[in-house]
Order: C-alpha cells, then sequence, then structure tokens
C-alpha cells in the first residue's frame, strides 16, 4: 500500500487541527469517544495500534486511534462514531488515526468510504486523508471518498453538505452536488465529474441510513 508523501501528511495534519489551535490541549483526561464496529459481512481484518498483526475483526470491536481495518473484496463494514457512520466497501483500508472529543482523522489508503453525519458541531474537525489530498468535512451530510492507488488518484462526491480539500500548496472547496477526481498531490490535475454514478454501495448506504433512521431506539435516546 501506499504511503503518503510527508508533505501531505503535514497539510492534513494541519488542515485537520487548525480550529483547534486556540482549544489547548491541557486535558489530561481520557477521550470520551471511540468508533465501534456496528456492522459487518464477509472477512475483515483487523490490526491493533502499534501492532503489525492482522487478525479478524468481529463485530462490535471497539476502534481507537491507530487501529487499522482491511475489507477484503465482496465484504462490507460500518462504523459508528457518534454522530456519524461511515462505511467501507470491499477491497477497502482504513486507518483511524486520530480519535479524541473534537478530532475524528481517516487515512484511507484504497477503496472507497460512504461517510454520513447527521450533525457537526463547530469545534468538531472530521478529515479524511488520502495518498493524494485531505478532505475536511465542513457540514452535516452525505459523502463519497474512493482511492484508487493503480492510477493515484482520489474522488470525492459531496451528496449533501460541503468540504474542503487540501493538498500541496492549494486548497479548495467542495460544494453539495459536486464530485471531482484528483490526480498526483498537488490539485492541479483534477477533473469534474457531472454524473457521477450510482453503485451498489452506495445504495446499501442509504439503506442503512434509512434503517437507522426508523429504529425505535431513536424514541429513547440520543443517536449519537
Amino acid at each position: 500500500m501506499q504511503k503518503r508523501p510527508l508533505r501531505i501528511r503535514a497539510i492534513a495534519l494541519l488542515a485537520g487541527v487548525a480550529v483547534l489551535a486556540f482549544g489547548g490541549w491541557a486535558s489530561a483526561d481520557p477521550p470520551s469517544r471511540v468508533a465501534r464496529l456496528g456492522y459487518m459481512t464477509g472477512a475483515i481484518s483487523f490490526s491493533p495500534a502499534g501492532e503489525d498483526e492482522w487478525v479478524r475483526s468481529t463485530i462490535n470491536r471497539p476502534l481507537v486511534a491507530g487501529d487499522r481495518l482491511w475489507v477484503t473484496p465482496g465484504a462490507r463494514a460500518e462504523m459508528q462514531i457518534g454522530f456519524a457512520a461511515v462505511r467501507l466497501s470491499g477491497s477497502t483500508s482504513v486507518t483511524l488515526l486520530n480519535l479524541d472529543d473534537r478530532v475524528t482523522q481517516f487515512e484511507l489508503t484504497q477503496g472507497t468510504l460512504n461517510i454520513r453525519v447527521r450533525r457537526l458541531p463547530a469545534n468538531q474537525v472530521f478529515e479524511i486523508n488520502t495518498p493524494n489530498l485531505a478532505f475536511s468535512l465542513r457540514r452535516p451530510g452525505s459523502y463519497r471518498i474512493e482511492v484508487d492507488p493503480a492510477d493515484d488518484s482520489t474522488a470525492i462526491l459531496v451528496r449533501e453538505g460541503a468540504g474542503e480539500v487540501f493538498g500541496e500548496g492549494a486548497a479548495y472547496a467542495v460544494g453539495v452536488r459536486q464530485s471531482y477526481v484528483y490526480y498526483g498531490a498537488g490539485l492541479r490535475d483534477y477533473e469534474r465529474i457531472s454524473n457521477p454514478r450510482i453503485d451498489e454501495f452506495d445504495r446499501w448506504a442509504d439503506e442503512r441510513d434509512r434503517r437507522a433512521s426508523r429504529s425505535v431506539s431513536l424514541r429513547y435516546v440520543s443517536p449519537d
């Protein structure tokens, strides 16, 4: 799997934590959030933070910063993180870079994510890093991010909401119903997709959203 260029890594870090510059890091309390592997079908491999060994994951496994997931071809998974659900298609590799009370940051090195964010408080950062760019979500909504290592590209689709992409020396806003494919790390080589396709993975993610919205438990507890 490809490694992100060091400059992209630095850009992603700056983009993801800029809003926290005046918030302070003094608190010694442990983070109040972890991710949960709330759904899986097929084989999902898991590697704990700081380890090289991979094991088969299990449903309801808690996930913390540094953990990695590999979704095998044909499999699917869903991570639940408070106000967000992150769905992983087959042949997808994800690392949970940062997860605390205010920052949610993933690294997607290959494959596809569908992300549904129900709300996004002003002090929250939600970011996806890829070998090409960093994508920061700016509003609640529905997003698709796809990384193809074969042609060194990242595709960003904003179905609802808004976001911003950061590359080497460049940043661009991506608005609702906009879709772009970026090649390389500078955001200079890109194409706009006027009619992005809807595939079976998208339809499955939409059905997961509808099922969550009809959940009986929403009558009694917070959706977070």
